[in-house]
């Protein structure tokens, strides 16, 4: 007993209080209310210097794939390609969402031409990415970048992100944010090597 209070009571009203701390703030917190554009919501940070234009990305040959296996084995049953879209992108994210479906229709529209695209989820478990590209239907490679580590090679300052290569790994174009179908189509048109 302290007081007129029992040990009981006071450990009682410090929850109360404790709660009520909480929800005061919680009340006082901006909290999204789904009223922002896509573009506004991809995650910047803006110490990021970048990838340069010309500079060499390479992804390791033991790079984890969504599902099972690995990058090496994965790559060895393609055709070479002539032009390489990797997007860095995670499964949470609402502007990679929305991107999702330009990617896909990009790789199914140009594969026999020699694009391939490569996805690229930054921080999340392969078994979260496997089950988004069931959702999605990606027909597309998805490598798991578990510890940030291509995300950081990158040098990319928000997903999505986007580097575009040439058949030799050099980086032509980064993009950052979503890109349209337009856009999207206009990108490839324009890099993609004629036969």
């Amino acid at each position: 007993m302290i007081g007129p209070f029992s040990q009981r009571s006071i450990g009682a009203i410090g929850a109360a209080a404790a709660l009520l701390a909480l929800l005061l703030l919680l009340s006082r917190t901006n909290i999204p209310t789904g009223t922002a554009t896509p573009t506004d919501l991809y995650i910047v940070d803006p110490s990021a210097t970048g990838i340069e234009v010309g500079a060499t990305f390479t992804i390791p040959a033991g790079q984890p794939v969504a599902g099972g296996g690995v990058f090496a084995d994965e790559q060895a049953t393609l055709p070479a390609p002539r032009l390489v879209i990797v997007d860095l992108f995670a499964t949470w994210c609402p502007p990679c969402q929305q991107e999702t479906p330009v990617l896909r229709s990009l790789a199914a529209t140009y594969r026999d031409r020699g694009l391939q695209v490569i996805g690229i989820s930054v921080g999340e478990l392969s078994s979260t990415v496997a089950a988004y590209a069931e959702r999605y239907q990606l027909g597309y490679l998805l490598l798991v970048d578990v510890n940030s580590e291509l995300f950081r090679a990158a040098g990319a300052g928000g997903i999505p992100t986007k580097l575009i290569l040439d058949a030799d790994g050099r980086v032509l174009r980064v993009i950052t944010g979503p890109l349209t179908r337009e856009a999207a189509a206009a990108l490839v048109e324009e890099l993609l090597p004629t036969r």
